[in-house]
């Protein structure tokens, strides 16, 4: 029972939202005499209101990071399977492929990003693969390519439930281009991870899309 007139003391609660999980794909399929190889990343930034912003390599999901595909200068280190994540495991990569009509995917776990994440870049490029070199690290030839050398290349952005947030078809919407910048998963201020697309192509290299966030 409680006197008439006296409030109600404020009862403690803890948010229950965990975070939630976000799958992007990326597939394709090309002609036989073509080797161009695609690859999706996507960055642990902060945004603070400036646009997000990257500090260090650790937070920089890419194939281009590993140090198997980059001895000289990847810091993420590759699993047996060839997969990758970063520290917090909550960016994780299935794994290089260089087979067309096959497809790579990362995953988001908004439960295991760092304190002071709450922006996930999301990115697409293609470059001219050299299949005999599983060892390349500096692409020199990343802006001979484009995403209309490419006979089918799409990527699909799902939520946990499997439900569709974005389909983009690269290699019809962005064919002039080599890089495309997909989208954006947010922290929401009700706590809640919610995709923003963009859907803005140009020509760059990794490297461009890392200063733009650094």
């Amino acid at each position: 029972m409680e006197k008439p007139g006296v409030a109600a003391p404020k009862k403690l609660q803890l948010s229950l939202n965990k975070g939630a999980r976000f799958t992007v794909k990326i597939a394709w399929e090309c002609e036989a005499d073509h080797q161009d190889d695609v690859d999706v990343h996507a960055l642990e930034a902060n945004n603070s209101g400036n646009g997000a912003r990257v500090t260090s390599l650790e937070s920089v999901l890419s194939t281009y990071n590993t140090k198997k595909m980059n001895p000289r200068g990847g810091v993420l280190p590759n699993n047996a399977d060839g997969s990758f994540a970063t520290p917090s495991g909550g960016l994780q990569h299935s794994g290089d492929i260089r087979v067309q009509g096959n497809f790579e995917t990362i995953t988001i776990d908004g439960s295991r990003l760092p304190a002071g994440v709450n922006e996930i870049p999301l990115f697409a490029t293609v470059h001219k693969a050299d299949h005999g070199n599983e060892h390349e690290s500096d692409h020199d030839s990343d802006e001979e390519a484009a995403f209309a050398d490419i006979e089918v290349c799409s990527v699909t952005i799902s939520d946990d439930n499997g439900k569709e947030l974005a389909a983009y078809k690269l290699s019809d919407e962005f064919g002039d281009f080599n890089v495309v910048q997909l989208g954006s998963i947010m922290l929401a201020e009700d706590g809640a991870w919610v995709y923003a697309p963009v859907g803005r192509g140009f020509t760059g290299t990794i490297n461009d899309v890392l200063a733009h966030f650094s």
